[in-house]
């Protein structure tokens, strides 16, 4: 089954640009944020992401309820059996070695040792962007635009390659949360059943809680606005997408937080209700043009949606939509795409095809 989780695909090169993932909150463990950013140019800048902890009691914030470093002890204490032959790395610093060791393994259909999947936390087509636009590294940003999960078997191997890379390189690759970054959508689509299966109830647990540090929005030079899903029918600014309290276990209904992970574009001018039985709402062009003024922005950029050709221009050339799950789910016959993003915010498309994979059992 092609990959289905990778959304929104960006190449950055030549002069430095600059990202804000944009929230207020402490940083934890795994903060990481389906738009996918690349730069080949070394003098590339710092990110922040949107969503917070707001003004909302500390006692309810799970960053604060979850004990990273007692966890991480617990962890850094489980045996490795002398039988195991997979990647290694020692005192919770990984390492570039590691993530390809993991890769080729993951490749071969073998797992990594759990003690080295929960310090870290489908998969064909994704290291295929990988060798289309090289891997990930200090000079090299990338930027996934969110539902990494649920769609096909290799979810699992996706996600822990992900969160790999964000820890290995913090200030170069980031990662924005999808709608299925959710625990009851990972439950009811699959990802639950994958997790436990390969390893247990317990790891499953752990991404639930890392799924509600990730960031709702990212934003580009100041100017483009990178969010999964789409806009709200309320005059929001960028301040409103920042104060999101974004640590709870649900989203709430008819709420901003809602409308980033759920919503669509149409052609229509206006709102209306949502195609995706009442979740989020369809935004018009006019809502795409008032939300960019009122922000001083020139660009929206989200995923969410399937595209024949792996993209979608809409809105007067102010809405972009990028698909980068070619053949999605196995049966869309699509292509995947990827944005490449000068400095100067000139975007040019690149589309590819889906690769071969070998045959695994459903969960």
């Amino acid at each position: 089954m092609a990959i289905g989780n990778l959304h929104l695909s960006i190449r950055q090169s030549f002069k430095p640009i600059f990202i804000k993932s944009l929230f207020k909150s402490p940083t934890v463990k795994f903060a990481v944020s389906n738009t996918f950013f690349k730069n080949n140019d070394s003098s590339f800048n710092f990110t922040r992401s949107f969503g917070s902890t707001g003004t909302h009691n500390n006692s309810m914030n799970t960053a604060n309820q979850i004990d990273w470093d007692t966890k991480f002890k617990t962890v850094n204490a489980i045996e490795v059996e002398p039988q195991y032959d997979g990647p290694k790395f020692d005192d919770r610093i990984i390492t570039k070695e590691f993530i390809e060791e993991m890769i080729e393994h993951f490749k071969n259909q073998k797992k990594i040792h759990k003690k080295y999947a929960y310090q870290v936390r489908q998969f064909y087509d994704f290291i295929n962007i990988f060798k289309i636009n090289g891997v990930p590294s200090e000079t090299n940003m990338y930027l996934f635009n969110g539902d990494f999960i649920d769609r096909g078997l290799y979810g699992f191997e996706v996600i822990l390659t992900l969160f790999a890379y964000k820890w290995l390189y913090p200030k170069s690759f980031y990662l924005t949360r999808g709608n299925h970054e959710h625990i009851n959508v990972a439950k009811n689509y699959g990802f639950e059943k994958e997790v436990n299966t390969k390893y247990s109830e317990i790891m499953f647990e752990y991404f639930a809680e890392t799924f509600e540090t990730l960031p709702l929005a990212n934003l580009i030079n100041e100017k483009i606005l990178v969010v999964h899903g789409g806009l709200s029918n309320r005059d929001i600014t960028l301040d409103d997408i920042k104060n999101i309290y974004r640590f709870k276990g649900y989203v709430p209904a008819n709420s901003l937080m809602e409308y980033l992970l759920w919503s669509d574009p149409r052609k229509k001018h206006g709102c209306d209700i949502g195609k995706r039985g009442g979740i989020g709402i369809g935004f018009g062009p006019d809502i795409t043009e008032n939300f960019l003024k009122r922000n001083n922005l020139d660009l929206l950029i989200r995923s969410h949606e399937a595209k024949k050709e792996g993209y979608e221009i809409e809105h007067n050339g102010k809405c972009i939509t990028i698909f980068s799950a070619p053949n999605y789910c196995g049966i869309y016959k699509n292509k995947g795409a990827m944005i490449n993003i000068t400095s100067d915010l000139k975007l040019t498309f690149k589309t590819f095809d889906a690769v071969t994979y070998p045959k695994q059992h459903e969960y």
